[in-house]
């Protein structure tokens, strides 16, 4: 995941406002101005917080929080960035990384990031998953968390300025894994931006990671290997529902998380399958591509309007 300054904690989403309900969710909207005090965004000006001239764009955007249902009757939390305008924008499912609250989506990347993608004419929605302090249940890192990513169409599907025939996924890190797991899933998926995603969980060259498959993945110490190629996002390339999507890989070549040879697999093999595919290697950048910051929001834009 991307670091950014986060000066509001996960429980962002426990407050109450004004709510939209919908059959199976809620929405509920905050005001850029009812975060805390970011000096990112924003500055004081007379003793009145006003957003910086270059985040002005913020107020032309809603931000809303949305609690949703999972398959088995969980109560989940997810985010949704959509313009003001009414409109019929394409949708772009943002697929968080970590795991459990490690990685879960604040409001510093919502604004900072996810926000500079929506304004150039996206809905933008994701989910916080399973098993964090805002969502019940237990993460089981590519199990039936992908599912609660799945469940976010039947609220698509729903949104009136929603375009149901464009939509795409957009993963970093564990996000990517999710994504080629939901490409197996459905068919509805037209692109899939996937940023330093372990093409094999086996081949992580993270031993920590090896303690989060055995907490996390139910399964794992009866049959590791077979627990792990279930969730291995090269051997999902062969189950693509859409055999149309196409695909944006991108990697700083200096990732010590997730070793750039995984860049180069997916390449090689989504090529193999004759997917349309770019690679974008970024020189002397780890796994967070913080000094590309604007540049990678550039070419993800370009890419969007290309094939979404």
């Amino acid at each position: 995941m991307k670091k950014v300054i986060l000066l509001l904690p996960l429980f962002l989403f426990n407050f109450s406002f004004a709510q939209t309900s919908k059959s199976n969710f809620t929405l509920e909207t905050r005001k850029i101005t009812d975060y805390p005090f970011n000096p990112v965004i924003s500055e004081k000006v007379n003793d009145k917080i006003v957003l910086k001239k270059e985040y002005e764009f913020l107020d032309s955007l809603n931000f809303q929080s949305i609690n949703y249902k999972s398959f088995d009757n969980l109560k989940l939390r997810g985010f949704l960035i959509e313009p003001k305008k009414k409109g019929n924008y394409p949708v772009l499912i943002y697929n968080r990384g970590g795991n459990g609250n490690f990685g879960a989506v604040k409001s510093g990347f919502l604004t900072e990031f996810l926000s500079k993608i929506a304004n150039e004419g996206y809905i933008v929605i994701g989910s916080q998953l399973r098993g964090t302090s805002v969502s019940e249940g237990v993460d089981e890192f590519g199990g039936k968390d992908v599912n609660d990513v799945l469940s976010l169409f039947e609220i698509i599907d729903q949104l009136p300025n929603a375009d149901k025939s464009r939509i795409g996924v957009f993963g970093w890190s564990r996000g990517v894994m999710t994504n080629f797991l939901m490409l197996k899933k459905t068919n509805r998926i037209k692109t899939n931006i996937a940023i330093a995603g372990q093409a094999d969980l086996i081949e992580s060259k993270r031993p920590e990671m090896f303690g989060v498959y055995r907490e996390r993945i139910p399964g794992y110490a009866k049959d590791s290997v077979a627990a792990l190629k279930t969730r291995s996002s090269l051997l999902a390339i062969d189950s693509i529902q859409n055999k149309k999507v196409s695909h944006f890989i991108i990697q700083g070549n200096k990732d010590v998380k997730v070793d750039i040879s995984n860049a180069f697999a997916f390449y090689s093999k989504l090529n193999s399958k004759e997917y349309t595919t770019r690679l974008l290697v970024y020189e002397n950048e780890g796994h967070d591509l913080e000094i590309v910051n604007d540049n990678l929001l550039n070419q993800i834009a370009d890419w969007l309007k290309r094939y979404l």
